[in-house]
């Protein structure tokens, strides 16, 4: 029996195999779960992640000990989903001071929200904003060791990952490169070497908020007042508490590409490693009573509605109700949310 193995067996999605859990140290045993970007109340998909994880993180202490495990699931608070909803909802106050009334409120709601459905406390929740440096280190290393680029972009100056640079790239979502474009909403531009480059950094306008960025290429330096790509947030907030290599990273299925697969390029080609984490574990996706819940579709419903308002089933549902609700199907398997199936919960 490995040294570390307590007969946890994992469904590994960048193998897609079961294998054993062996965690590289079983005295400090390390999980990364992509948590929410604070623009909007956490919808009841947001929720089926947050249980998940919750339960794996119960398991694993139980196994190895409450105070042998790392728990990481960090909040997105640098996004343009978020400047968008702060210009919309707060016109008439300065962006920065509106941003900051959008992701406290927001932030607030979310640890309410999971708490009422029984999820504990992870034992860090870093901040994107925190790490802007971070992030402009990793960068600058990027560019460095010939895996980024500066280019002028449609929007103003960027800094983007050359996919190619990475042999393997692709190796988690089982894409080849010239597959990658369908269903991943890839912008192609004048400006990429390759279709599927990425936004590692990009220029903000006056009225966007942004970050004081230097890098290095050519023998030149370039300072690009902006913000950082989605992606790039969670690889160096990921490193800062849990190392270059850790155990566990989750979140769901529809983060694999190009989330997911896009850390991990930046990781390992920052780094030189072989791995960003060992295993790596997905939630499937939900549904609300047979359909793609959407605004559109009119069934698009937040955690807040169902613990406090009548909106959905004429009643109000308890946490540990749609905690079980979620739990009642594999994890990996997709959800029908019903009423029917909170009846059978309660």
């Amino acid at each position: 029996m490995p040294s570390g193995f307590k007969g946890l067996k994992i469904y590994n999605t960048l193998t897609r195999a079961k294998e054993d859990f062996v965690p590289y140290d079983d005295k400090n045993v390390r999980m990364y779960v992509c948590g929410p970007t604070v623009y909007d109340f956490a919808h009841i998909g947001n929720a089926r992640p947050a249980i998940v994880f919750d339960v794996l993180y119960r398991l694993l202490r139980h196994l190895y000990g409450a105070d042998h495990v790392t728990y990481v699931r960090n909040i997105t608070d640098v996004d343009d989903k978020i400047n968008a909803r702060a210009l919309r909802d707060y016109p008439g106050l300065p962006l920065n001071e509106a941003i900051a009334r959008v992701t406290e409120k927001t932030e607030r709601q979310y640890h309410e929200d999971v708490a009422a459905l029984g999820c504990l406390t992870p034992t860090f929740e870093p901040h994107a904003t925190q790490h802007i440096p971070g992030m402009v280190a990793m960068i600058d290393d990027l560019i460095a060791k010939g895996h980024a680029y500066l280019a002028e972009g449609g929007e103003g100056r960027e800094v983007l990952f050359n996919v190619a640079s990475m042999p393997d790239y692709g190796a988690l979502s089982k894409r080849r490169l010239d597959e990658q474009q369908a269903g991943a909403r890839i912008a192609v531009k004048d400006h990429k070497i390759n279709p599927g480059d990425f936004v590692l950094w990009k220029e903000s306008a006056a009225n966007e908020p942004g970050w004081s960025g230097h890098f290095h290429e050519a023998g030149r330096h370039v300072d690009i007042h902006g913000r950082p790509g989605w992606h790039i947030e969670c690889s160096v907030m990921s490193e800062h508490h849990l190392g270059k290599e850790f155990d566990i990273h989750g979140g769901g299925l529809d983060l694999i590409f190009p989330h997911h697969e896009n850390e991990i390029a930046q990781s390992r080609c920052a780094h030189g490693n072989d791995v960003m984490a060992k295993y790596w574990m997905h939630n499937g996706f939900l549904q609300v009573e047979g359909r793609k819940m959407s605004k559109s579709e009119g069934n698009f419903i937040t955690i807040h509605e169902l613990l406090h308002t009548d909106k959905f089933g004429g009643r109000k549902w308890p946490g540990e109700v749609l905690r079980l609700a979620m739990l009642m199907t594999h994890y990996r398997e997709p959800i029908d949310f019903s009423v029917r199936r909170l009846e059978e919960a309660e």
